[in-house]
């Protein structure tokens, strides 16, 4: 089955050191959780995710394709309750 295809999020946000930074990634590669976005910039040399958190009180704005995004959170969903036993 082919993976859907997600989209790209922009995020705008302050940086102590560089300023006004933008970023644009793949939906998949973004999230917020715990008062922060949560951006993967790369990954390490064991292969584990390199990720930023970033503030959200730094973030100007997040720009990305909801629905497309949440057709993906909505398929993960349905993939961990049928993992977990309820």
């Amino acid at each position: 089955m082919a993976e859907p295809e997600l989209g790209r999020a922009t995020i705008v946000y302050d940086d102590p050191e560089e300023g006004v930074v933008e970023t644009v990634v793949e939906n998949e590669r973004i999230a917020y959780f715990d008062d922060h976005w949560l951006v993967k910039v790369d990954t390490d040399a064991e292969g584990n995710d390199v990720v930023r958190r970033i503030p959200r009180e730094r973030v100007q704005y997040v720009e990305r394709s909801v629905e497309e995004f949440k057709d993906k959170l909505d398929q993960i969903a349905d993939e961990a309750q049928s993992r977990l036993p309820i």
